[in-house]
């Protein structure tokens, strides 16, 4: 009998069965694609909880510690490209499910992990687990749905995406103090099992492209100046800007950038193809990408310290004030999808910048004694900015990618948001950090420089997200394209 593609198992009377016309279908690709995603989610917030027992136990101090967290960051958004470019070239399918093979994999070797060294080494491989299934995520979400559907769909990542960020403290704390650190890796080897089986039998076998060829030395030109970068952004603070290890890592990452550039105009099979940027759509939606996230990611460090240092706050406290970011992004995020059928994607985009600005806004304004009700309508406009923009901004990248090179475009996007965050992070502490030096240099009290510093780090937050907003507004309205089929098995093969 025939099988559209998918699993000998999933046949066409039990597809029958379950259409609306492929409605029901398409969401239940949709199903394996959020565990994926919650699954990354999950684990980063349950492994920050348990960096303290972790360090104990494997002998390890704040900096060293740190890696586990940082070479996952690394791995995951240098490979981005690679396992997109990949996902061109073969199977969607089986790379999507071998980045939940790795991510449990990595998750298991973890929890038996006796020294730092091996811990990292099976972060690695939880990294690249995770870049294979970000890469493919969204370009399986554009092949199953069509037209309008697809915001709605992407809005639903996002919000698995704030469920996830909510879940993991609590169950992170949850595991360690009844099993120890190890279960917060153990927990994923299971969901990596359900997310296989599940997707063995739910996602169809995309007609792979066999015109497209990867060139090798300008994918390692590109992986290492990502992660030249990347260690330069995240180590910056901590080994001084201006040490040799920290300028060593700029140049380099400059000199592995000028290679690639020339062999993306000089080699036959490029490995992203320059081209791709001269649709306005990808260039423009990358750009806002890349600044959305810088904006986002500003005030995800120094808040912490902000109610730490200045409020008192105990941890329980500081991590109620900070659930409202996730609640607006979870709620924001589908409805936002669910506005982009009905409305124009730049304009969604836009007004999303305007709750961000509104947000950052406020925490300027903020002082050293503000009201709950004060932090948690300021965290959420942050919030609902964050869930309003990113999936009508997804969803017009992914609208202008060729079909051919679906993969390679959903992997920049994802990549300039990871960018993004790390860029966020180590400019706003770099900006936090320079300004408070400024002011207690000068003799000004701790606390007054503390606040200086904040605030002048949140400028810098409404400044990029100004950026963004432009950028957003500036962009073409797209034009309308021809009607699609309305299925999605056009695309795929038996």
């Amino acid at each position: 009998m025939e099988t559209f593609g998918y699993s000998r198992r999933f046949n066409v009377s039990t597809y029958m069965k379950i259409q609306a016309p492929h409605i029901a279908y398409k969401w239940l690709i949709f199903s394996v694609t959020a565990i994926g995603v919650f699954m990354s989610t999950l684990d980063g917030g349950i492994v920050n909880i348990a960096l303290p027992v972790m360090a104990h136990d494997l002998n390890a101090g704040l900096e060293r510690i740190q890696w586990v967290v940082s070479i996952y960051l690394l791995t995951t958004t240098c490979f981005l490209p690679v396992f997109g470019k990949l996902s061109d070239m073969y199977s969607r399918k089986y790379l999507y499910l071998t980045g939940f093979l790795l991510f449990g994999v990595g998750s298991l070797l973890a929890a038996f992990s006796k020294s730092l060294s091996w811990m990292i080494f099976s972060r690695i491989v939880q990294g690249l687990g995770a870049s294979a299934m970000i890469s493919n995520c969204q370009a399986i979400i554009a092949k199953a749905f069509r037209g309008k559907d697809r915001g709605r769909a992407l809005g639903g990542i996002g919000a698995m995406v704030a469920v996830g960020f909510l879940a993991g403290p609590a169950v992170g704390g949850f595991l360690i103090q009844h099993w120890g650190w190890q279960s917060v890796f153990w927990i994923n080897v299971p969901i990596s099992a359900l997310g296989i089986w599940r997707g063995i039998q739910i996602i169809p076998l995309f007609k792979s492209n066999a015109k497209v060829k990867m060139d090798v030395l300008g994918a390692i030109c590109f992986i290492l100046f990502c992660f030249c970068f990347l260690y330069a952004l995240d180590e910056g603070e901590s080994q001084h800007w201006t040490s040799f290890l920290i300028i060593g890592s700029f140049v380099m990452s400059v000199l592995f950038f000028g290679i690639f550039y020339m062999r993306e105009r000089t080699s036959k099979n490029p490995f992203i193809g320059l081209s791709l940027f001269k649709i306005q759509a990808i260039s423009y939606g990358c750009i806002v990408s890349l600044l959305g996230f810088i904006a986002l990611n500003c005030n995800s460090i120094l808040f912490p310290f902000y109610m730490s240092d200045i409020l008192h706050r105990s941890p329980l406290q500081m991590s109620l004030l900070m659930m409202p970011f996730p609640v607006a992004l979870a709620i924001a995020s589908p409805v936002s999808g669910w506005l982009s059928e009905r409305y124009s994607a730049r304009l969604i985009t836009t007004v999303g910048f305007g709750f961000i600005i509104i947000g950052a806004s406020m925490f300027v304004g903020i002082g050293t004694h503000p009201s709950i009700a004060y932090i948690i309508v300021a965290q959420l406009m942050m919030g609902t900015g964050s869930g309003t923009f990113q999936a009508p901004n997804n969803n017009t990248i992914i609208g202008g990618a060729p079909s051919d090179r679906l993969g390679m475009v959903v992997s920049i996007s994802a990549l300039a948001r990871n960018m993004g965050a790390v860029m966020g992070i180590a400019l706003s502490v770099l900006i936090f950090s320079s300004v408070k030096r400024h002011y207690l240099a000068a003799g000004l009290a701790g606390q007054d420089a503390f606040m200086n510093a904040y605030q002048a780090s949140m400028v810098f937050c409404i400044v990029m997200a100004l950026a963004a907003a432009y950028f957003s507004a500036a962009r073409e309205k797209r034009k309308k394209r021809k009607k699609q089929p309305t299925g999605f098995y056009e695309s795929t093969t038996a």
